[in-house]
């Protein structure tokens, strides 16, 4: 579980196996193109690691000779929906296990209600990215017996 203030109050999120169903059955029928309903595809698409990618380039000497910053490759709408499922996933948790809270609404309502929030894409980003990771990618965590709530 994680927690981010992207301009609606701090609020929990998490990642799970069931966010990826929770986000195909949203997006699926997108009529978008762009929009798999596939969240792993949507949010982190192919990428191609170089140098450039990392953020540097090398000179012919090997130094760092400059820093880039290439905003073109986040898919930051799949990162909004990605974050919205995840608020979602969270909610379902709560509910389950007793904890008050307030429904995550359908993505659009969701969506509507940002109308005037000042999101900062950057940390949007990131938090997603890291509790997609935690929640999905940890091969440690398996052996370890602890689950991305526990740490």
């Amino acid at each position: 579980m994680a927690t981010i203030d992207f301009g609606a109050g701090e609020q929990e999120f998490r990642c799970t196996a069931r966010t990826l169903t929770i986000y195909e059955q949203a997006f699926c029928a997108d009529p978008n193109p762009r929009v798999t309903g596939d969240l792993i595809a949507d949010v982190l698409g192919k990428q191609r690691i170089t140098d450039e990618s990392l953020g540097f380039k090398l000179g012919d000497d090997g130094t760092i000779s400059e820093i880039i910053l290439d905003f073109t490759g986040d898919n930051w709408n799949a990162e909004r929906r990605a974050l919205w499922a995840m608020l979602k996933t969270q909610w379902e948790i709560d509910r389950k296990h007793g904890r008050d809270g307030k429904p995550v609404p359908s993505y659009r309502e969701w969506d509507e209600s940002l109308l005037e929030s000042d999101m900062d894409m950057r940390a949007v980003s990131n938090a997603v990215g890291e509790e997609l990771n935690r929640g999905l990618f940890r091969s440690g965590a398996a052996a370890s017996g602890q689950t991305s709530e526990e740490r």
